[in-house]
């Protein structure tokens, strides 16, 4: 190889170690700063949260207004958030009004549907304990091996066999009978 290429291979290396070097750093600054904003972050929300939970009227509201093991009714009840709480998101958001204002809403209305949700669940509930619990019924498993020695049964006598929703309606009118 000649001198001319080797010195511009070795100029293409050092561009590129000094490119790699300089992206490295460029991430490891980023890495930093970002990492200095969450720690910034994490700090405005604690000291919200301490502001929040030395504030009476919050712990109130935690305590006693919630309304917990209440039946839900969207017409009667509504959910809003006491200053307190709001206090704390002024805290955080530092005061920007826009943003307290939709972090306010969006709390508020995800603690409604909550709520919503909750009393579906408690109706779901309320329907499995009846069905399961104070009117069980006995279920009946599928024997696959039974089916298939009857079909087989009837193939050789009859030469034909019946569709299983019509074999287990047979079935069932048997057992029926037999148990009336």
């Amino acid at each position: 190889m000649s001198q001319t290429l080797q010195i511009i291979n070795m100029i293409v290396l050092i561009a590129a170690m000094w490119f790699g070097l300089h992206s490295l750093s460029k991430s490891d600054r980023a890495r930093k700063k970002k990492k200095v904003q969450d720690e910034e972050e994490i700090e405005k929300w604690e000291r919200g949260a301490e502001m929040a939970s030395q504030d009476k009227d919050y712990m109130a509201f935690v305590n006693d207004i919630t309304g917990l093991g209440k039946d839900y009714d969207p017409h009667k009840w509504y959910f809003k958030m006491p200053d307190s709480a709001l206090k704390h998101l002024e805290a955080c958001f530092n005061g920007d009004e826009r943003k307290v204002y939709t972090m306010k809403r969006a709390i508020e209305l995800s603690i409604e549907h909550f709520a919503i949700e909750m009393a579906d669940d408690a109706e779901c509930a309320r329907i499995i304990e009846e069905r399961v619990f104070r009117n069980p019924k006995a279920t009946e498993t599928f024997d696959i091996e039974e089916y298939k020695q009857y079909r087989q049964e009837r193939e050789e006598v009859e030469g034909e066999f019946e569709s299983f929703s019509q074999w287990k309606g047979r079935k069932k009118r048997m057992e029926k009978t037999f148990y009336d």
